[in-house]
């Protein structure tokens, strides 16, 4: 585990409540959609729920992690905006995830490519991703000077 100096607790905030709340409902949407699936088509059915199974544990590791600062790498001395930002981060991921996991159950359903719903999830996290690095780099400056 990283030792990091700084005494960091991610505290219950309406934020995080909403990100979680959104997260599980696409969860549970996309797992209602396998289940009917699984009953329609058995085949492809069995798949969407091995599918939606791996993208809830996603989900649930990145919504735990929020919780848990000391698992962050994250240089020592780093500010407390950093920390924020992470979690910030974890959460909107879990969010990327659990709309990426309907959007490809619903492409099943509805059988069609999943290759729309990989390029937007890429087209949404791909920025999340540039903020974060944006964030962590200017944290990595400030700490050097």
């Amino acid at each position: 585990m990283n030792k990091n100096n700084i005494n960091f607790q991610v505290h219950r905030t309406k934020e995080g409540t909403i990100f979680e709340i959104v997260s599980a409902l696409l969860v549970l949407m996309s797992l209602a959609l396998s289940v009917i699936l699984f009953f329609k088509v058995r085949e492809a059915g069995s798949a969407m729920l091995i599918h939606t199974g791996i993208i809830s544990f996603c989900v649930l590791l990145m919504l735990v992690l929020a919780y848990q600062p000391s698992t962050f790498n994250i240089p020592d001395n780093s500010p407390a905006s950093l920390f924020i930002a992470t979690v910030r981060f974890l959460r909107i991921t879990a969010v990327l995830l659990g709309l990426m996991a309907l959007g490809v159950t619903v492409s099943a359903y509805l059988s069609f490519s999943p290759q729309l719903v990989f390029g937007v999830f890429g087209f949404l996290f791909v920025p999340a991703l540039c903020w974060y690095l944006a964030v962590y780099m200017k944290a990595k400056r400030k700490k050097q000077s």
